[in-house]
């Protein structure tokens, strides 16, 4: 009797969690109508974290996630005299979910109200600070456990039925990259990292990141990348307990640095997913000579 009460009690609680997390992504909307996702979370921005998502609209009419409170902006046409910020001007509400949207690179407008409903517009789309076009950069930020998270994860579901591409397997020597083919035979003087070229499209062209990176090395599983919260702790961020070059290549390319290779033939697994569950894979087997003196 008393393990089935532990039983009854463990399904209480997981439906109730599962009913709170469905409870959130009711509760958000996203704030461009008819937006395509131009960059993803987590993705590399050459020496950062991309902590958002990019989208643009025909429209440029921005609206709250959800009802909240503004919590601080800025905008050029309040503050002439001081230059735009890397995030132009931009706008952070906070919910009562204990979520902060964020919404950056808004056209000059410096109209702005002390709490914000559903239909009340937050901006207009622009191109302040550093953007090469116009867009909305868009962020979910957790202030108590001090995270970044994938806006995907806590909003209504974006229709996907593309897999990523899993390019090729690269090796950087100094300054030249080696691409790893099927069967090759290369010498290596040290246990250099692997790099390898992923790409996602929710749209024909798309060049997105993605959401979980699996790899096996030799037979052995190296720890799952997962790419849905930037954890942020003396000004540090982290994806999955791993700082930005531990896990990207400055060409953005994902880095495996916990290789060790075998004198002789090595295999490799990869399977990348993005956030709707297409997932892609790929097998590779070369053979290495180590010279380490």
């Amino acid at each position: 009797m008393k393990s089935f009460n532990i039983f009854l009690n463990n399904k209480i609680i997981f439906y109730c969690c599962l009913f709170f997390l469905v409870l959130i992504n009711l509760s958000f909307s996203w704030p461009v109508e008819n937006a395509r996702i131009t960059s993803s979370f987590g993705e590399s921005r050459g020496d950062h974290f991309h902590s958002g998502i990019d989208l643009i609209s025909g429209t440029t009419k921005i609206y709250p996630v959800e009802e909240g409170e503004l919590v601080f902006f800025w905008d050029k046409s309040a503050f002439p005299v001081e230059n735009y910020p890397g995030g132009g001007n931009y706008k952070i509400i906070r919910h009562k979910s204990g979520y902060y949207s964020v919404y950056m690179h808004l056209d000059d407008n410096p109209s702005c109200k002390s709490i914000y409903l559903n239909n009340d517009p937050v901006g207009e789309m622009g191109s302040t600070g550093h953007s090469s076009g116009k867009h909305l950069h868009f962020s979910m930020y957790q202030i108590e456990s001090n995270e970044y998270i994938n806006p995907l994860k806590i909003f209504p579901g974006v229709s996907d039925n593309m897999k990523p591409e899993i390019e090729g397997v690269y090796i950087r020597i100094e300054d030249k990259y080696f691409r790893i083919k099927e069967n090759d035979n290369i010498r290596l003087t040290q246990h250099y990292p692997l790099l390898i070229n992923i790409w996602d499209s929710v749209n024909k062209g798309d060049r997105l990141g993605i959401y979980k990176l699996r790899i096996s090395f030799n037979g052995e599983k190296i720890p799952d990348k997962d790419y849905s919260e930037i954890s942020v702790a003396d000004n540090v961020s982290k994806i999955s307990g791993m700082v930005f070059d531990e896990l990207f290549d400055e060409k953005g390319y994902y880095k495996v640095s916990e290789i060790k290779y075998n004198d002789g033939i090595n295999t490799l697994t990869v399977s990348a997913a993005d956030f709707s569950g297409n997932e892609a894979g790929k097998n590779f087997s070369f053979t290495v000579n180590l010279d380490m003196q």
